[in-house]
């Protein structure tokens, strides 16, 4: 995707059709917590399938190789998940029609995880998932009174999944800006996280500095979870010095500017970066379209 094409992105359908998926996950989050939040039979499969990829870590341990970052077990574990891809997927699509899509869904999911050569990880893997679960809701897998179970269930399973892959594979941050990024690796968690928490006048944005609150609430609090983890991972890095950005954040005066300025700071820093969005793929189901509805090509075709 060159320098037009990411503008004609910008004024697709397409662009706008996912802008306005986080914005309806964010709002469904609203006022909710995590473990209260009731996980439908429809989802249930798909959920399941995530825990099973986590599973299949504890059977693939890193091996000791001189390189820091980059642990080629990861590429074991890729694989691993590949080849039990099509079986897994299929109990998540119960119909024929759904089955279909088979395919078209691979390689959403299998590049959502992190880079197979560079074993890196960055917010264009994300966007890959985010465009999985897109598609499982245009095949009707699941409908808008789910949003919110994928958010806190489905999306948070996922998360933890990243985190462990992150951890234990020590994955590479895939275009890190450093200590001037928002997060190494991660951006739609701080949006959704950061929705749940709009109108809860019991916190104020600074409450993140407080790590009694942070270990108390991060199951039921996405942004507390993700926070929290930072400051696992930097232990003994002052949170100013390791996330200056977020350090910043704290101090607006409440959640619903910080829900708000998350989604644009994600405009400016994934959707509207060419170096994140030229792998994200198009098809069938997230069509290329422009506004004039000029149709792509029908196969799954990578945005480069």
């Amino acid at each position: 995707m060159e320098g037009d094409t990411l503008h004609s992105f910008q004024e697709s359908v397409v662009y706008k059709e996912i802008l306005q998926f986080i914005t309806l996950l964010q709002k469904s989050v609203q006022g909710t917590q995590m473990s209260t939040t009731d996980l439908p039979d429809c989802l249930l499969p798909l959920y399941e399938m995530i825990q099973k990829y986590t599973g299949y870590i504890d059977e693939i341990p890193p091996i000791d190789q001189p390189m820091r970052f980059g642990n080629k077990s990861f590429k074991v574990w890729l694989d691993k998940v590949r080849e039990s891809y099509e079986d897994d997927i299929k109990t998540v699509l119960t119909t024929e029609e759904q089955q279909k899509a088979i395919p078209e869904l691979e390689p959403y999911l299998l590049e959502s995880f992190g880079h197979y050569e560079r074993i890196d990880y960055g917010t264009g893997h994300e966007l890959s998932f985010l465009g999985f679960l897109l598609c499982l809701y245009k095949i009707e897998i699941y409908t808008d009174e789910h949003f919110a179970a994928i958010v806190n269930k489905v999306f948070q399973e996922y998360l933890l999944l990243c985190r462990k892959l992150q951890t234990i594979y020590m994955l590479e941050p895939a275009g890190s800006h450093g200590v001037w990024g928002l997060d190494d690796y991660q951006h739609l968690p701080f949006i959704f996280g950061a929705g749940q928490l709009v109108g809860h006048d019991d916190w104020t944005p600074e409450i993140i500095h407080d790590n009694t609150t942070l270990e108390n609430e991060m199951k039921d609090y996405m942004y507390f979870g993700c926070i929290h983890f930072i400051k696992s991972v930097k232990k003994g890095v002052p949170f100013g010095e390791c996330s200056p950005i977020l350090n910043d954040i704290s101090a607006v005066p409440n959640w619903g500017k910080v829900s708000q300025g998350m989604i644009k700071m994600y405009v400016g820093e994934v959707l509207n970066k060419h170096p994140v969005v030229k792998h994200f793929k198009f098809g069938s189901l997230i069509k290329y379209e422009s506004e004039s509805d000029a149709v792509a090509p029908d196969s799954t075709v990578s945005a480069e």
